[in-house]
Formats: C-alpha cells, structure tokens, sequence
C-alpha cells in the first residue's frame, strides 16, 4: 500500500458555486474558489456526479439521464461569452445569482441559449476542427446521447419506456432515418457536450496547474430513464419489453422501517462479465480523465445489492442479490494500480463488504457526527481512525455540523461536549469538530465548506425521502470569508495536512 501524505479537501458542488448567474458553472467562480483553495494549502476539491440531471427525477446527481454525458447546466455563459461565442446583449438576458437553483426555468433557459450559440457557426468556426476530434473520440457513448437527448426532447421530456414502440424498442431502421432527417438537431447535442468537456477540462488543467486536485464521484446505479438503459437493455433486469423487474433500495433499519425504496433498475450482472465489464472499465475511464480520485458511492452493493420487486409499494420485500464485485476489480486493477477509488462503505455492513475492501487495500470511509451519542466504541469517533480512512465532518444527506448541532438531543450535545472537553456554542462547533478530525490519524479529511464556514439547517444539500426541492442550495455570495479561509489554512498546517507543510512529500499514484 502506497503512503499517502496528509492531506485534507473541500467538497463543495459546482452547482453550489456562488457565480454571478442563476446556477453554480465551471466559470470564474470555480476558478476563483481553486485558487483559494491553492492559496490555504488544500490539497483536494471534491465534486458531485457531473452526469445530466432533471427535474423528473428531483435533480439528483445520483439518478442522472447518463453516466458518460456531462450536465449542460455546469456549462460557464461567461466562458463562452470569453470565447466569443455569445454576444453580451445574450448574457444579460440569463438569470443572475440567487441562493437557491431553479431547476425547471433554468433549464428551459439554458436550452434555449445554447441553441442560439450554436446557431451562429460563424462565432464557432474556430471550434470546428476540435469539435470533430471530440465527435471522432467520444462516438462510442456521444452518438446514443444525441439521439436520446433529442428524442426526450422530442417526447416533449417523456421517459424513454413511454416513447413511440419504434424509438422506445430502438429500432435500427427507425434511428438511421432519425440520424439522416434530423442531423442537424443531433449535432446540437454533441456541440453541448463538447462545450462541457471543453470547459471541464480547462478547469481540471488549471487546478491541476495549482496544485489542487479533483474528487469525483461514482454513483453505482443509473436511472431507469438513461441513456444506459434506453440503449443497453440486456445490460439491466428487465422484461422483455423493457419494464423494470427489480429496483434497486435499501432494507429496513432503525431510521427506515420499511426501508428505503430508490428506483433504479439492477445490473444484469453475468451480462458484464460475459463482456470483460467494459462497461465499467469505459466508465470509470471517462471519469478519471478529469479527477485524481473516485468516491465510489453504495460501496457495499458491490458485494450484494437489496433487490425490490418492482410491483412493491416499499423496500420491506427485498433480498438481498450478490454482485461479482471482486471480479470486476480485479478486472479494473489491470488498468489502474492501485486502485484510484474512496470507498463510501456506510449503511449495513456486513463482513463480506469489509473483505472486499480490505482485498484491494482500500480505505474506509468515516463521518464524525455518526459517532454520537456513544462515541468510545464507535469507528466514526477520532480517536478510532487508522490512518488507511477518509474522513468526513458531515456529509450531503445530513445537516452540516452547526445545523446538526442545533437539532441535536440534548443527550447527543452533551456527549460531543464531554467528548470535546469543553462547553460548546451554535456558531463554534464547526471550528471544534473541524479541529478534532483535522488532528486524526486519517489520510484524508474532507471539510464540506458549509462546515468551514458555520453554516445550518439552511445549507443542508439533501433530504433522502424527500423527492423534490433537494439539491438547490448555493453558496452566499462572499463566502467563505477571508478570516475562515485563514482559520481553515492554520488548522491544516498546524497538523500537517497543508501542502506546504515541509513535512509533507506527495507519493500520487501512476
């Protein structure tokens, strides 16, 4: 196993950014926040799945529409505007920065601005020829997106299974008729994913360029309404005609009786291995062009997943499904060793998830405010760390600290102030249980910035169970603040986690 030095990160969702347009991009503002980053010695900024998201399925990046294309929404107007492919008079029409993201009209908005850019060839020619490599390249997933793009778009943003029989069978002679008639509409939606790329990559390049570096994300299962599944049924558990037999979900526990009911179809596993998982392997190819490492999300349903029979109202009725997860790491260690991926390992975990782990050396994953009320025996605690760990202070699905804090019991806050040793404040917790995880023997402490800089209840991310208004929040403008920037960059050097602690000598991975 290699020795990683000390290091800490800052997750933070592009969407979340605080850009001077209605939604976080791959703009200034990212710029702007990798070179704070750079400037307070952090050594990661971690990122949610990039895939395209849609209000049908609650904005999640966890249920995208593909698991190649990128989200038009992260595209930068300013860049673009930058390169010459708008006019100011069309950058003024956008939405500017509010502190919550409107999904539905943002949408709409952006369709149609990108649809003018690339109305004016003459403001891209100069794109040309690198567009074209980027078509020749990205064939093998950019066509499918195409023509699913403009076909949801077509069905006026129907679900695939609810398309015409001929489209929704994805009948060959149906889409060659399709790629001829509408040529030009398809082109469209490999220019978006071009520009995404595009810009994702020149921002990779520049943070890469400071020293920072990427943390991407790896959900395991994809919509129903995919890409994926639309064009690779055998790939899935389906029916014949293409209905869903099982749905992926979590079984009953203490905080869900009946479980957890998510939706996805399951893999049909002995299909990938027939193929070698080139599926997997182009996967996570794609992804680890732009980021050093992958948070492998539902890590323990690589070992079995909870399988829902679809008809079933709730999740109590499943059974548990085993998934050739070694096989298909051992599969991926051809390509990559060591393996480049952080484990989410929460949830029910049973000691066939932890060997599969342990197997291929890589770490576990903690979250500091799961230690309470009874932190002696718990592995959340820090004083439990080893350092082969990524640690999280909080984590999307729950409140930050502060906010946790403030609706804690009263028995949870007495047991982190013992814990802490000293009395403890609403608007000072963060800066406690930042310190107390940034001291821990982990490799890897992941700060989420709501946690830096002391934000609530109304900087939580998302709310499982609930399947609209998730995902919306942005950072305020002007935050964090210089004095938070400081605070965060001595605590890191104070415990050797900045990267210009002299202690501390990078080993990256080939």
């Amino acid at each position: 196993m290699i020795k990683l030095a000390r290091s800490v990160g800052v997750a933070l969702p592009v969407p979340s950014l605080p850009s001077r347009l209605g939604v976080g991009d791959l703009g200034p503002a990212a710029y702007v926040f990798a070179e704070r980053l750079a400037r307070s010695g952090i050594w990661y900024w971690q990122l949610l799945p990039w895939g395209p998201t849609t209000p049908a399925l609650g904005n999640s990046p966890y249920n995208t529409l593909s698991a190649f294309a990128g989200n038009p929404l992260w595209i930068s107007p300013e860049l673009l505007y930058a390169d010459g492919l708008c006019r100011r008079v069309e950058l003024g029409r956008l939405r500017p920065y509010a502190p919550a993201i409107e999904y539905e009209e943002l949408t709409r908005e952006r369709l149609a601005f990108l649809k003018a850019c690339f109305d004016h060839t003459a403001r891209w020619r100069r794109l040309q020829v690198d567009f074209e490599n980027f078509c020749q390249q990205e064939a093998w997933w950019l066509e499918e997106w195409a023509l699913f793009a403009f076909l949801r778009e077509h069905h006026r943003e129907a679900p695939w299974y609810q398309w015409t029989p001929e489209y929704r069978r994805c009948e060959g002679q149906a889409l060659s008729a399709l790629r001829r008639r509408e040529a030009k509409q398809l082109r469209f939606h490999a220019w978006v994913q071009f520009l995404f790329f595009r810009q994702l990559k020149q921002l990779y390049q520049w943070c890469h360029g400071l020293g920072v570096e990427l943390i991407g994300d790896l959900p395991l299962f994809v919509a129903y309404d995919s890409v994926d599944v639309w064009a690779h049924q055998t790939n899935f558990l389906l029916a014949a005609d293409g209905r869903l037999e099982y749905v992926s979900g979590a079984p009953p526990d203490a905080f869900n009786p009946r479980g957890q009911l998510w939706g996805q179809p399951l893999y049909r596993w002995e299909h990938h291995r027939a193929e070698g998982f080139q599926w997997w392997r182009r996967r996570i190819e794609h992804l680890l062009r732009y980021v050093r490492w992958l948070r492998v999300d539902h890590f323990r349903g690589y070992s079995a997943c909870w399988a829902v029979p679809a008809s079933a109202s709730d999740a109590a009725d499943g059974q548990w499904i085993p998934v050739p997860g070694e096989e298909l790491f051992q599969n991926l260690q051809r390509r990559w060793m060591p393996l480049p991926l952080l484990p989410e390992d929460l949830g029910t975990i049973t000691p066939d998830v932890e060997l599969l782990r342990l197997r291929f050396g890589l770490p576990s994953m903690r979250v500091f405010v799961f230690a309470f009320p009874e932190p002696a025996a718990s592995p959340h605690a820090p004083h439990n760390y080893g350092s082969n760990c990524v640690v999280y202070s909080s984590v999307h699905d729950i409140p930050p600290v502060r906010g946790w804090f403030q609706q804690a019991s009263e028995h949870i806050r007495k047991s982190l102030a013992k814990y802490c040793g000293k009395v403890l404040r609403d608007r000072t917790v963060h800066r406690e249980v930042l310190r107390l995880v940034l001291q821990s023997a982990a490799w890897l402490v992941v700060v989420p910035v709501q946690d830096f800089c002391g934000l609530g209840l109304e900087a939580r991310l998302n709310h499982p169970g609930i399947a609209h208004g998730n995902w919306r929040w942005r950072l305020p403008l002007g935050l964090p603040r210089k004095r938070q920037w400081e605070e965060l960059a001595e605590m890191c050097a104070l415990y050797g986690r900045s990267r210009y602690h002299a202690g501390n000598i990078v080993r990256q991975h080939g």
